[in-house]
Parts: structure tokens; sequence; C-alpha cells
């Protein structure tokens, strides 16, 4: 595996966002037993999982990927007129 390091502003703004899911999924999954019910408690249970594994994603694609051009999209350029 290579870690890539262009476009390092970025890389580095998609793994705060990636470290971002990861707080609000450990955060969701450390309320489980806290739920009224079961239903809210299994859904948020899941919740955090996906969360968990959105924020993994993140970081792991802005780091290993080479090109983030259709991965993570610019900002398109701005007209003055």
């Amino acid at each position: 595996m290579k870690i890539y390091t262009s476009g390092l502003a970025t890389r580095v703004a998609a793994t705060l966002l990636g470290i971002g899911f990861l707080a609000v999924g450990a955060t969701a999954i450390t309320m489980v037993p806290r739920a009224p019910d079961a239903y809210l408690a299994d859904r948020t249970l899941w919740m955090g999982i996906t969360f968990l594994v959105a924020g993994i994603a993140a970081i792991t694609v802005s780091w290993l990927v080479a090109d983030l051009s259709n991965i993570w999209c610019k900002q398109p350029p701005r007209s003055w007129d």
C-alpha cells in the first residue's frame, strides 16, 4: 500500500470528516443502553455502526487513492460577472 500526499488539504479535510463520523458513531453506540425501547436501541446501534464504517472508509480512501477528483469533489470555479 502506498500513502499519497498530493492534494494535502483535501486529504486532511477528509480525514477530519472521517474522524467526525467516527465520533458520532462511537457516541451513538455508547447511547444504546440508554434507549427507551428496544426498537430505538436497535436503530441507534445500526446508525452507530454505519457511521463507524463511513468514518473508516473516508479516512482510508483519502490517503490510499491516488486521484481524489472523482471521490471528493472540488468546489466549482466562481464566476465574478
